[in-house]
This record gives structure tokens, sequence and C-alpha cells, in this order.
């Protein structure tokens, strides 16, 4: 009887230990001062190009050379999302000398433990990357910044269907260069499992 009694208890701390570490237990409390915007990039086209002090989409353009000029000479904007790729007004995405980039943040980190600029900072500017697709030879200016990342294979081919995994967070700067924006990236898809449904939430450091 003791021994029936005994083995009750350990199951039942050993479901308790289950349940503490669910999924559905509730996501950290974020601070106040911490935003959430949402963009719809389920277009493989288009460019949504956002303000991050403004807290807005501040326009759209295609991928093609005409709007990737024109948008090349704005300072309005400091990130850009199109699909799971990210642009910062920086580097080849700029011909204004706009001072954007990006810092990636170690896996580990988690966002709300950031309170500052890491000293000795290196922002990562924009460049022209080329790949080869199911369409033949492809040069996209782009971030080393992502919406989510893809689960590979040893050979660092990508595992089909998509596996997603989260990104770590991103320190983003300013296309004027003096703000700097924390940045986590929480979701691809909606609740129907539609990919290009993008939200994140944002924080100035």
């Amino acid at each position: 009887m003791k021994t029936t009694n005994l083995f009750s208890a350990l199951m039942m701390l050993i479901l308790l230990g289950f349940t503490s570490c669910s999924k559905d237990d509730p996501a950290p409390a974020l601070s106040a001062d911490t935003k959430e915007a949402y963009i719809d990039a389920t277009s493989k086209t288009t460019w949504h190009y956002f303000s991050l002090a403004e807290n807005k989409i501040v326009g759209t353009g295609e991928e093609d050379k005409t709007d990737n000029a024109k948008w090349a000479e704005r300072k309005d904007w400091d990130i850009a999302v199109n699909r799971y790729m990210v642009r910062t007004n920086s580097g080849a995405a700029t011909t204004v000398s706009s001072q954007g980039g990006v810092y990636t943040f170690d896996a580990s980190t988690d966002f709300n433990a950031i309170k500052s600029i890491p000293a000795n900072v290196s922002f990562a500017a924009d460049e022209a990357v080329t790949s080869q697709g199911m369409n033949g030879e492809t040069t996209v200016v782009k971030s080393s910044a992502t919406v989510i990342l893809f689960k590979k294979n040893p050979d660092g081919s990508m595992i089909m269907p998509p596996v997603y995994l989260q990104a770590p967070v991103y320190l983003f700067r300013t296309a004027d260069g003096k703000g700097h924006y924390k940045v986590k990236f929480t979701q691809y898809q909606n609740e129907s499992k539609v990919t290009g449904h993008v939200k994140f939430h944002f924080s100035k450091l």
C-alpha cells in the first residue's frame, strides 16, 4: 500500500513537471515601450518598407531595378521585408549614404534582457547576394538578418518541406545612423499555416 502511494506521488510530480514546461505557458511580459508590428509579406515579389521610429509601413516596391533604385534614394525607411528576407537602409541598398545596418545577437540572448547597445558593436550593411534557384541565377540586395531560419541537412542544403526555426534577436540601426532598435520576429505563418504573415516586436535602446 505504501509502495503504491509512493509511486502515485512520484507520477504526480512528473506530471507537474511536464505541465510547467508546457508550450501553453504564457510568453514573457514585454515592457510598456515595446511595440508590435504586422506585415503582410505573402507576395513573393514585393518589399514592404518600414520606419521603426514611426512604427509604420511607408510604402512598397517590387523586386526590380526600377523600384529598388527609387527606394535606394530614400531615407525615410529603416528596414524592409520581402517574405522571409530583410533589407536595411545601408550598403548596397542605398545610394544616398544611409547609415542603417544590423547586429545579430547570440541565439541564446533574450529580447527582454537587452537593455543597452553592446560595447564595440559592429553593424553589417546590406550586400548584393547571388544564389542559384529553380528559375536560374538571381541577385538580391538584402541584409544578413532574416524573419525566420530554415533547418538544414548536414550538407547545408535546406530540408524539404521547409522546417522553420526562430531567428535570433537583432539590433537595427536607423537610416540616419542615430537610432537603435532591438527587434524580435515572432511570426512567419498565421493560424492557418499560411507563410508570409510577419509579426515582430521592437523597442528603442
